[in-house]
């Protein structure tokens, strides 16, 4: 056999070789493919102080991963069973968000079949919020890793209860929470602070006092992130917000303050907190009558406000402060001898409750708070913005006054008047004891707003 010729047939011999491992590899490979999941695509996108890692599959079927971390260097890993990698996958994606270094992928297991996902941490960030679920296409798996320290919420669920319009939005029931409302068109904000929202919507209702939801998110807070919900209404009505335990509970709409309040879950926030509850009035004294005619008509004031106040004293406590109150049941006190209570107890805070008046009945209507001293100003803007939020009065203002009770307190303190005796439809409200646990609340919320950022 010439040179030539050999070399021909060595050739030949390593291309049968080759053409039968290629064959052997064809029926082989492309069986195990068969039996998996092949993961043909993979899309790295920005969220809100994370990144969204979604993974899509040929045949349009479901990825059930395995995950858990390891350290030095930290990292999540994700295993997919019975899956296979494209080759046109790339091996490493670069990070979307700072808790992210970099995504890698790689087949860590072909017997078994295992395509395996590394999620690789910046090494001085804290232990991420993770989420795994089903994308919007068919065969589609998102992971969404995020920094931790924010709440993370989802699209809003709605009901329609007793011509009331309710939205409730989990996870951002325990949030600091900022609500307004604007008019041209009519509508309802709250701003929460340390949310993301997971993804910006925009929900139109067909029927209720709602026309349109829409939730986004806002420019962050002194590195607190803010996200938005806006409940744009068909025609001006009163609101109440309030917690449902993790939930946030938005209503709208006429007689939405007598909805009954689901039971309070208290969280120790005012533990080590001095407050001092001072219910107005009482005895001999029955505060501003609602006059309907020529004589006085119960209950009074001096009975509403000890009501709001004793409900109060309860939420306080089970917050874990020391509460006094300046009277419990109806008696009289003196002016001076109110703030001495505070005084004499060095207290973080007194809240004085009360309830106003006019001279001419059904002409003025709603919930204001005063303060005296400049270092209770902000503290009463809190009370304030918590009682139009909770309660849907009209709002008429912080402002400063001379009352005594507040002037010889030297400590933080603020006057209530909650609602207005000698208006109608105020009146209805204040002898509804659902308004009045509301009303109670809504003062909690602003003590503990106004003695978190104190202790700031």
């Amino acid at each position: 056999m010439s040179r030539s010729a050999a070399a021909r047939h060595g050739l030949s011999l390593r291309r049968a070789i080759c053409i039968f491992a290629w064959v052997t590899l064809s029926l082989i490979w492309p069986a195990a493919c068969w039996a998996a999941r092949v993961i043909t695509r993979i899309d790295v996108r920005p969220v809100p102080r994370g990144t969204s890692i979604a993974l899509s599959t040929a045949d349009k079927g479901a990825l059930e991963p395995k995950s858990f971390s390891l350290d030095d260097p930290p990292r999540l890993v994700f295993d997919f069973a019975d899956a296979a990698l494209d080759s046109s996958l790339p091996a490493e994606v670069s990070a979307v968000a700072p808790c992210v270094e970099r995504i890698r992928l790689g087949q860590f297991s072909a017997d078994p079949l295992i395509a395996r996902l590394v999620v690789d941490l910046s090494g001085d960030a804290l232990a991420p919020i993770v989420k795994v679920e089903a994308g919007k296409e068919p065969g589609e798996t998102v992971i969404v890793v995020r920094e931790s320290g924010a709440a993370v919420l989802g699209a809003p669920s709605t009901a329609i209860v007793e011509g009331v319009s309710i939205v409730r939005l989990p996870g951002a029931g325990q949030l600091r929470r900022s609500v307004a409302n604007l008019a041209d068109p009519p509508r309802v904000y709250a701003d929460l602070t340390d949310a993301v929202i997971e993804e910006a919507c925009r929900q139109e209702l067909p029927r209720g006092v709602i026309r349109e939801i829409r939730m986004g998110q806002q420019p962050a807070d002194a590195d607190h992130p803010v996200a938005r919900i806006v409940l744009e209404l068909r025609e001006q009505q009163a609101h109440v917000v309030f917690a449902d335990g993790s939930d946030l509970v938005l209503a709208v709409g006429p007689n939405a303050w007598a909805l009954p309040l689901p039971d309070y879950q208290a969280n120790n926030r005012l533990k080590g907190k001095r407050i001092v509850l001072d219910p107005g009035h009482g005895g001999d004294d029955i505060g501003a009558p609602a006059v309907f005619g020529r004589s006085p008509k119960g209950p009074f004031e001096k009975d509403i406000v000890l009501d709001m106040a004793l409900r109060l004293a309860k939420l306080v406590a089970a917050e874990g402060a020391t509460v006094k109150m300046t009277r419990e049941r109806d008696v009289g006190v003196g002016l001076r001898d109110r703030a001495e209570v505070a005084n004499r107890m060095k207290a973080h805070a007194l809240v004085s409750i009360h309830c106003d008046s006019c001279d001419a009945p059904n002409t003025l209507n709603g919930t204001s708070v005063y303060y005296d001293h400049q270092h209770s100003r902000g503290f009463a803007g809190l009370v304030q913005g918590e009682l139009i939020a909770a309660l849907g009065t009209a709002d008429r203002g912080v402002r400063n006054a001379n009352f005594a009770v507040i002037r010889r307190t030297r400590g933080p303190g603020v006057l209530v008047e909650v609602a207005y005796m000698n208006h109608e439809g105020d009146r209805a409200r204040l002898v509804h004891p659902n308004f009045r646990e509301r009303a109670a609340r809504a003062m909690l919320q602003g003590l503990i707003r106004f003695l978190s950022d104190d202790a700031k």
